[in-house]
């Protein structure tokens, strides 16, 4: 049996846990899972898996795995994602393949959709800039991490509703934002609009917002998206500037006068840590940084920034020149926050540029005619070059030399004209050492320094080809084994709102009589329109998503009468169930015959002058007759086991374990014994006891008095 990758996975898992807690051992994770220990080793053996979503879910919890990843192994997909598919197919299918034409795993910072959505928000915490958007059809809300973090929420917090978001606003912005929403739903367009909010904390903020509105065919509006901004500090900003021109004696921040001679002309109060620092007061000389810059500003005409470091913080003092005046004003303000986040941001491109260098996906630029203009190191190792300079050394003056086809890249350039650009072409590429690989091409031309420039990228995907035979081969041998099946198959894929049967192997092809032929693509109410149980079971599987099992009649087509079989509906993939048929009908004959002759033997036990019971294999009382209770005493409430019967009688414990013992030893054999028994009436009697085993495991015994049958 070839390995799967799901049971390699799950073994190894399984055993690096079990060699530190014997729970994880095979039978007890099984056991704890609910399903068979036999079928897990199968699993882990190299069996194809056909656990159900919340089997796979559970298996994942309990062994600490990605429950996405071991349904993907499975070949499954997660029930939310593919709701999700199918309630927005369009926008979803389209970012599908837009991400699976991105570089592979580990290539690129652009490699997968959670360094995607990592990317937006990181994009949107640095410009601190929020998006919202509200679906109005399916009425789902969404607010990015961003606008959660602008409004103080903690993130994954549920979207308000409209009137929800109307009481974090001011009340006396609300009717601004009522009349926004009016006016998107008149006609669309986009809107900007600005209103106070109160955040989580309590703190009043100021936003600015751009709304825009969406409309179907018919004129309907059908979705409002936007951004906000949080503009608090670009307002107190403002206000300062204004405070600092006209009430400098109560501006906090401060506000200096210098004259051409450098010398401090007026200080506001705010300005005295500053005048503290530099251990000076009015009238005297200013530090010689701070002369130059004014005598600049007086010069040029324009004002001059410059940082001041005060104590462990950082002041900026923008001077500007007074009109017609020997003298310059300087404003300062406290940008220590704002240049330790610029720090940060400016930390985080150096590591997005590193991690883009750093990254396995080879990008390139060449000239249409095959010179290599750059390759990225990544490139270059991709090729048997240890650096872009060996590569561009060797081969730069022709590009061609990198396919086994070098007539190939002329092609693709041809295409390119034509194009503009080719999207997932697969080529075989040369080695340095002579070897091939299969490459995934991207390439573009596009215009640079007023020259075209073919660029893009390639990545080796040789091993993920030598998969997908895998899998290939692999799904062609698990279908000639479900073809040659013993039992009947058929399989079921929901198809818009019909389940239609897709499949049919050689066992359900002979209990149809070589008629279902004409049903494959049928749906499933056609083929089983004489049997709504069985187009009834189908459909619960499919909507419970798990595998159910019932005994139903159906009577295929050409047979003389119905017949009985135990089917199977198993739910094998999200839109997909398969039916395995047994037909038992022979077997329920034989149980109908078996039950009869008990009815039989019951009617001729009930006229016979000798007590008589029927014992079941785990010790039942199934049936007494009349003379039973008139000899014995006991009714079948009395008796209604074999401890029952032993506890009453033989009430000496030492006689009941001897009995006891006696009748496990005469289980399924004929036999005749002679016991004393406590009857109901407190005398106790010897009985002679015949007992007769029956085909099914049952035991049949008949009880007569002795001739001295009472013992007292």
């Amino acid at each position: 049996m070839d390995s799967h990758p799901f049971g390699r996975r799950i073994r190894e898992k399984r055993l690096t846990l079990a060699a530190g807690d014997p729970e994880y051992s095979l039978r007890r994770l099984a056991v704890r899972l609910g399903i068979q220990p036999s079928y897990l080793s199968r699993l882990e053996r190299g069996a194809p898996p056909r656990l159900s979503e919340a089997h796979i879910v559970a298996l994942a919890e309990a062994l600490d795995e990605p429950p996405d990843a071991l349904l993907a192994l499975a070949g499954k997909i997660p029930s939310d994602v593919r709701e999700a598919l199918l309630a927005r197919p369009e926008p979803l299918a389209g970012l599908i393949r837009d991400i699976t034409a991105l570089p592979g795993p580990g290539s690129s910072p652009w490699d997968d959709l959670r360094t995607l959505a990592s990317s937006f928000r990181e994009t949107q915490r640095l410009a601190r800039v929020g998006s919202f958007s509200r679906d109005l059809l399916t009425g789902q809300d969404f607010w990015s991490e961003e606008f959660q973090r602008i409004f103080g929420l903690p993130t994954g917090s549920p979207v308000p509703t409209f009137e929800g978001f109307l009481a974090l606003a001011h009340p006396d912005d609300r009717r601004i934002l009522t009349k926004v929403r009016e006016a998107l739903f008149a006609k669309e367009g986009s809107l900007r609009y600005e209103y106070r909010f109160r955040r989580g904390d309590g703190l009043w903020r100021h936003a600015r917002a751009v709304a825009r509105s969406e409309r179907d065919a018919s004129g309907r509006t059908t979705r409002i998206y936007g951004t906000v901004q949080d503009v608090t500090t670009e307002r107190q900003a403002l206000d300062n500037l204004r405070s600092m021109a006209r009430f400098p004696e109560d501006n906090p921040h401060p506000v200096l006068r210098f004259g051409r001679d450098g010398k401090l002309a007026y200080a506001n109060p705010a300005a005295t840590p500053l005048l503290d620092a530099w251990g000076m007061a009015v009238g005297a000389m200013a530090p010689s940084h701070l002369v130059a810059a004014v005598r600049g500003a007086l010069e040029t005409g324009a004002a001059q920034r410059l940082d001041l470091v005060v104590g462990e913080g950082l002041l900026e003092i923008t001077l500007c020149p007074l009109a017609g005046r020997e003298a310059v004003n300087g404003y300062g303000r406290d940008v220590t926050l704002e240049r330790r986040a610029e720090k940060k941001r400016h930390a985080f491109d150096f590591r997005f540029r590193q991690l883009f260098d750093d990254a396995r996906l080879g990008l390139f630029q060449s000239s249409p005619a095959g010179r290599i203009l750059a390759v990225n190191g990544a490139m270059a190792k991709l090729f048997g070059y240890d650096t872009p300079e060996d590569m561009l050394a060797a081969i730069g003056h022709d590009a061609s030399q990198v396919f086994v086809d070098p007539e190939q890249r002329s092609r693709i350039v041809e295409r390119l004209r034509r194009e503009g650009e080719v999207a997932r072409l697969e080529v075989v590429n040369k080695r340095r050492d002579g070897s091939s690989f299969i490459g995934r091409l991207r390439v573009r031309l596009v215009e640079q320094d007023g020259e075209q420039v073919v660029e893009g990228f390639v990545e080796d995907i040789t091993e993920r080809k030598r998969t997908e035979e895998s899998l290939r081969a692999r799904e062609e041998r698990l279908q000639t084994h479900l073809r040659n099946f013993p039992l009947p198959t058929l399989t079921f894929v929901l198809r818009g709102r019909d389940l239609v049967l897709t499949e049919a192997n050689k066992a359900a092809e002979a209990l149809f009589r070589g008629r279902i032929a004409t049903g494959i693509n049928a749906a499933a109410g056609v083929v089983f329109e004489e049997a709504p149980d069985v187009y009834l079971a189908l459909w619960n599987a499919l909507e419970a998503r798990r595998t159910g099992r019932k005994r139903l009649t159906f009577r295929p087509p050409g047979a003389a009468a119905p017949g009985v079989f135990d089917m199977t509906f198993v739910h094998a993939a999200p839109d997909t169930v398969m039916l395995h048929a047994e037909d038992v009908t022979a077997l329920e004959q034989a149980r109908e015959d078996v039950r009869r002759t008990l009815e039989q033997m019951r009617a001729i036990l009930d006229h016979v002058p000798y007590a008589a019971s029927l014992v079941g294999t785990d010790g039942r009382t199934l049936y007494l007759n009349k003379a039973f209770e008139d000899i014995v005493g006991y009714t079948l409430a009395d008796v209604p086991d074999a401890a029952a019967w032993l506890a009453k009688a033989y009430p000496d414990p030492g006689l009941r374990a001897r009995i006891a013992a006696d009748w496990q030893a005469t289980l399924g054999k004929t036999g005749q014994r002679v016991y004393p028994v406590r009857c109901g009436d407190g005398v106790t009697r010897a009985l002679e006891f015949t007992a007769v085993p029956l085909p099914d495991g049952k035991m049949l015994l008949t009880m007569r008095p002795t001739d001295e049958s009472t013992v007292c």
